[in-house]
């Protein structure tokens, strides 16, 4: 938070804001783009308001409901609403400007909210609440830019903030763009230092970085059209610039090897596409210079500026979009090829180009292939799941690829790899949408994979312990035992299961511990609802193998199980799918008593054996024995 506060500087109505927020205990920032400085502002406001306060994100899924109970209990604490995704919506029966209003449990608690929205949904959502809404607007920006020279870095921040080059473009950006501007002047001013050995700036200097800074924050079109469009250009030179920036001018080993393997996936054919041999055309040196690059004397080449790299890459798409495909694909397997560290520092550059192509096209087709790439490889699998975080969280394709991955984790085509790499994936996503990303765990629960099933456990188990999560996972869990829909029933239970795995320092199932003997109803419907499938699952077989050994090891534990897992079958008001549960009991029953090494297998089959009695003794439908009958 203090980095995020660095540069801060204050909104143009920060005193009235700060007033209207004391108040009314809601205050919401409108503004009609990202980087407009809603959520600096927010975090500045609840900090300014009162430094014990505990800042919270509401934590739902797009589009769901937002009710003002939810935030109940938590003393203290300044929560923040952000409603600024372009998919963000609220149910047309949820009256948000009437709950805003329900502010009494926010000052029982001492609390506060800050609803962060676009302006388009505001004018849906905000009805009759107009008055607790602010358009934040940074008061100077000139400020601004020098605050985020100074936090970049900058040794001349005032110097640089006023040149003629930035000055005049200045009041039409919005903040974010500012600390943009502001982070690749200073980079430029450290890289010309750097390569001077100078520690201060003369007017030359200051004009030099002026100057590439520009260039940066162009995108270096100009000067990368400019190259292209010599005559004298070949397609070996065009190979060898992209070549350089894909390694971020890192040695490169065997570069025309390396250049003649990306011709070919590129299509490329004839001479004009590879090094001539001898001394004709170019070397490396002169390439290099070409560009306004330095070639070091470790192999590696100094770019002329800040993002110089980025924009070769942007240029080749933009010039090329139908060799796309073709290299991102080349390039994801050169992350393979170069091994640990340069192969993992390359799909670290490489991820945002990934997510460049996933917004230019709308279709995750490339994302799967390298995803599924990367996950095979160790060092590579992080990098993987970045990607997909990144690409699910992203306002422009998030929605896209949330369902991609739903598709991926259905559809039999994913490997083992990929299906452990979206396990963790979806628990990283919970936090922002905890309904959908339980929903697919489960049905990832449903693999018969061992890596893949280990994967679901850990997260779920991960996502029980975190305790801000705990009550939202509870709550879904408990919901959706009784749905009416299928789906929800199955992927509860098979979310359920792994939770049941779960045992205490004493070697008994968590779930039951507690100094109640009764076992909590909710426990009893997660087993009742994984006993309702058409057969046993491989979770539900795995939690039961569990559950029984601890039975047999542990006397206080066994009593609690038969009982736990008896009214699993009976204690349910419908008498529909009994049979069901019971004939999947009897099944699991019999998987334990043949893969279990707990006690001996005649121990063992007298243990199922009296499970298997008390289900059929515990039957209210069983039909009472007659008692003697006396003939007269």
């Amino acid at each position: 938070m203090d980095e995020q506060l660095a540069d801060y500087v204050p909104i143009e109505d920060q005193a009235s804001a700060a007033k209207a927020l004391r108040d009314n205990q809601v205050l919401v920032l409108v503004a009609d783009k990202l980087g407009s400085g809603r959520w600096t502002a927010a975090l500045h406001l609840l900090r300014s308001l009162d430094e014990n306060l505990t800042l919270r994100r509401v934590r739902r899924d797009p589009g769901d409901a937002f009710s003002m109970e939810g935030l109940r209990g938590k003393k203290n604490t300044g929560w923040i609403l952000d409603l600024r995704a372009a998919e963000d919506h609220m149910p047309s029966n949820c009256d948000f400007g009437l709950e805003l209003l329900d502010t009494a449990d926010l000052k029982d608690d001492g609390s506060f909210l800050i609803v962060l929205v676009g302006t388009g949904l505001w004018g849906t959502i905000g009805r009759d609440v107009g008055e607790l809404s602010k358009s934040p607007r940074v008061a100077d920006l000139s400020e601004l830019f020098v605050r985020a020279l100074t936090s970049a870095g900058s040794t001349k921040p005032e110097l640089l903030a006023s040149h003629h080059r930035f000055a005049p473009d200045l009041p039409r950006l919005l903040p974010g763009q500012v600390r943009e501007w502001a982070r690749t002047v200073a980079l430029s001013e450290s890289q010309y230092l750097a390569a001077t050995g100078g520690s201060e700036l003369d007017e030359q200097g200051v004009d030099t970085i002026t100057k590439t800074a520009s260039h940066a924050l162009s995108g270096w079109m100009n000067v990368l059209a400019e190259w292209h469009a010599r005559d004298s250009r070949t397609s070996y030179d065009r190979n060898y610039l992209l070549l350089v920036a894909v390694y971020g001018g890192a040695p490169i080993d065997g570069v025309h090897t390396k250049i003649a393997s990306l011709a070919a996936a590129l299509g490329e054919k004839g001479e004009r596409a590879e090094s001539l041999s001898g001394q004709q055309g170019p070397g490396l040196i002169q390439l290099a210079r070409q560009i306004a690059a330095e070639p070091l004397s470790d192999g590696s080449v100094r770019f002329p500026g800040p993002g110089f790299a980025e924009a070769v890459v942007q240029y080749f798409w933009r010039d090329r979009p139908e060799l796309i495909d073709a290299f991102t694909k080349w390039t994801a397997r050169l992350c393979l090829d170069l091994k640990h560290p340069r192969g993992t520092e390359l799909a670290e550059r490489m991820a945002p180009w990934v997510l460049h192509h996933l917004q230019a096209t709308r279709t995750t087709r490339l994302l799967r292939l390298v995803v599924t790439d990367w996950a095979e490889d160790e060092n590579l699998a992080p990098h993987a799941h970045a990607l997909l975080v990144a690409a699910s969280l992203d306002p422009v394709v998030g929605e896209l690829t949330r369902n991609a991955t739903r598709t991926w984790t259905t559809d039999g085509k994913s490997t083992t790899s990929l299906e452990k790499t979206l396990a963790h994936v979806f628990e990283s996503l919970a936090p922002a949408y905890p309904q959908r990303s339980l929903r697919r765990l489960g049905e990832l629960a449903l693999s018969r994979d061992a890596v893949v099933a280990e994967a679901v456990g850990e997260a779920i188990n991960n996502l029980w312990d975190n305790g801000e999560l705990y009550p939202k996972l509870h709550s879904l869990l408990t919901t959706w035992f009784t749905s009416a829909e299928q789906s929800l029933r199955s992927t509860a239970g098979n979310a359920f299961m792994n939770l049941t795995l779960q045992l205490d320092e004493n070697g008994q199932p968590a779930l039951l511990d507690g100094p109640d003997a009764a076992t909590p109803d909710w426990v009893v419907d997660g087993w009742r609802t994984a006993l309702e499938a058409p057969s046993p699952s491989a979770p539900t077989r795995r939690a039961c193998i569990v559950w029984m050994d601890a039975a047999t090891a542990h006397a206080q534990a066994a009593e609690r199980v038969m009982t736990t897992l008896v009214r699993a079958v009976h204690d349910h008001p419908t008498h529909d799918l009994r049979g069901q549960r019971f004939l999947n009991l009897v099944r699991l029953a019999e998987h334990w008593l043949f893969q279990s090494m707990a006690l001996n297998e005649e121990a063992r089959d007298l243990l199922r054996a009296d499970l298997v009695r008390r289900a059929e003794l515990a039957d209210p439908l069983r039909p009472q024995p007659r008692g003697d009958v006396t003939v007269a």
